[in-house]
């Protein structure tokens, strides 16, 4: 009788001991993207999760390519310092600048200035560069009153969407990059170099294999050539990754677009590899495709989006109040 009670005790506290520690779900009508993890009980620390259970969490977003971490009430910078900490990875600088970011502590940021009226065209952060984060974090402070949402889309998806013509084009020809810089169009150049050196900024340049041009009034214009279509170094799998949407003039409205005359004037442009024009109905098709993959979810306090910046692309809702998103790329 000893035995046996020993054996349903040992049993029990066996139990306890393997017992989940969280839940593995998805959003409703969200499909398979974000993967959607929460605790069991309210207790659970999340850098303490992530901590003992990496490959497991690495093995996850491999599958899904987002992951949405809710209910673990990483609700401050200090608790978000705490979970990009567990990673044991140094946080990214915001290096080659295309917006305004303010640090909130370490490589930590504001995810964005962009007027608030207005809706952030699907991207994979940094893909015009030739030096990119793998991942991107988005941690929730404080949602919006109405909307700011972040839509993200399988970039694997994207791809498949487009015609195989498209494809076609992108894969052979790449993306070329055109950028001017100066005050008037948005960022200075050393804001977005992060240095008042000239010399530090040509060296930059030359090592990531952009070619530039002093103009007048401390106007910089650089020119790139990069990939479009990309295989991802962990599972093989093509993905589409670039901005040739993004920094298009077509991807902009009308009224924006009214407001520059010439290419010249554009802070960006892009075009085929080659030189030749993204023409505007290739570009809305990037948009519809982008819009196919799409899935929006409204954020609450507290969440975290983990997503694998290669796999999966964001865009940004108009929102109304205060929005606190923060973010940190690795």
């Amino acid at each position: 009788m000893l035995n046996r009670l020993e054996k349903l005790v040992n049993t029990k506290a066996e139990n306890v001991i393997n017992a989940p520690k969280v839940n593995y779900s998805f959003l409703p009508d969200n499909g398979r993207l974000p993967l959607l993890i929460s605790p069991v009980t309210g207790s659970l620390l999340l850098p303490e999760w992530i901590k003992d259970n990496k490959t497991i969490f690495f093995d996850k977003l491999r599958e899904y390519g987002g992951i949405l971490f809710r209910g673990f009430k990483i609700d401050s910078v200090e608790k978000f310092q705490d979970f990009v900490a567990a990673f044991e990875a140094s946080p990214l600088e915001y290096r080659q600048r295309t917006s305004p970011r303010f640090e909130v502590a370490k490589n930590i940021y504001h995810s964005t200035t962009y007027p608030s009226d207005q809706e952030i065209n699907m991207h994979s952060e940094n893909s015009y560069a030739l030096n990119w984060s793998r991942y991107i974090v988005f941690c929730c402070i404080e949602p919006a009153e109405e909307r700011g949402e972040t839509p993200i889309a399988d970039n694997r998806s994207v791809l498949n969407y487009l015609s195989s013509e498209t494809r076609e084009k992108f894969l052979q020809k790449g993306v070329r990059y055109v950028r001017n810089i100066s005050k008037e169009l948005g960022l200075s150049w050393e804001e977005v170099f992060q240095t008042t050196d000239k010399n530090e900024v040509a060296s930059e340049c030359r090592r990531f294999g952009m070619g530039l041009e002093w103009k007048d009034d401390d106007r910089l214009t650089l020119i790139w050539n990069n990939g479009a279509i990309y295989a991802h170094p962990e599972t093989g799998e093509k993905t589409w990754f670039n901005h040739a949407f993004f920094f298009n003039k077509y991807a902009l409205s009308e009224e924006l677009l009214a407001e520059f005359e010439s290419d010249t004037e554009l802070p960006f442009s892009t075009y085929y590899g080659d030189g030749t024009i993204i023409s505007r109905e290739e570009i809305a098709e990037i948009r519809s495709a982008y819009a196919r993959a799409a899935v929006t979810f409204p954020w609450e306090k507290g969440d975290v989006l983990f997503l694998d910046n290669m796999m999966v692309s964001h865009g940004r809702k108009p929102y109304k109040g205060k929005r606190e998103i923060i973010v940190s790329m690795f």
